[in-house]
């Protein structure tokens, strides 16, 4: 499906001209390399969600009106897009415009991010977080489990304890409930079927 080029009225353009960083919103020059944005898209997914403006320039001294530096037309895109919807297919979470105005030159490209169900990865096979104006990696086995629990994927009550599995499978608690288990099962095969138990360890519900 081809992606539609819209045409903005002045008072849209000077609202995307003035817009900056932020948790839910950035800018990139249309120079930016596929991969690095890839890497913004999949902090918003994974975050609250957010748009991408690629084609305007931030940080600049440049004039107000001489940030839109967009695409001389949509076909200049086709490398960003096409690095893009490998990861991000269009209508999967993801929304690509092209935004025109008469009096700016070439198109900027709009992408909205929605909140994702799912982790997604960058172009590197990582993670991304937005906290702030930052795309930040989820590189550690602890801030992936965080973010897995942020997106109830997992909780914390599947989480293995560091302790004997006899603390759960001996304990009274555990034998007097096991006596009222319709039909009859050993502690450790009910807790196990009941995935109570994880890696040899009692879990925090167990």
């Amino acid at each position: 499906m081809p992606i539609p080029v819209i045409q903005i009225t002045d008072k849209q353009v000077q609202e995307v001209l003035s817009y900056t960083e932020g948790h839910f919103l950035d800018v990139k020059a249309k120079e930016i390399r596929p991969s690095k944005l890839s890497k913004a898209i999949s902090a918003f997914a994974n975050a609250d969600g957010g748009e991408l403006y690629v084609g305007i320039v931030d940080n600049t001294p440049l004039p107000f009106p001489d940030r839109w530096q967009g695409f001389a037309d949509p076909e200049d895109a086709n490398g960003h897009i096409q690095g893009l919807e490998e990861l991000f297919p269009l209508g999967e979470g993801f929304l690509y415009s092209f935004l025109s105005h008469p009096s700016y030159t070439g198109v900027v490209l709009q992408i909205i991010v929605q909140k994702s169900k799912d982790i997604v990865k960058a172009n590197d096979g990582l993670p991304y977080i937005r906290r702030g104006a930052q795309s930040l990696p989820v590189n550690t086995p602890d801030a992936l489990a965080i973010l897995k629990r942020n997106k109830g994927l997992t909780s914390f009550e599947n989480e293995p304890v560091a302790t004997e599995l006899a603390s759960i499978t001996n304990s009274a608690a555990v034998i007097g409930f096991i006596l009222n288990v319709i039909p009859s099962s050993e502690p450790e095969a009910w807790l196990r079927k009941q995935e109570l138990i994880k890696n040899a360890k009692p879990t925090v519900a167990g």
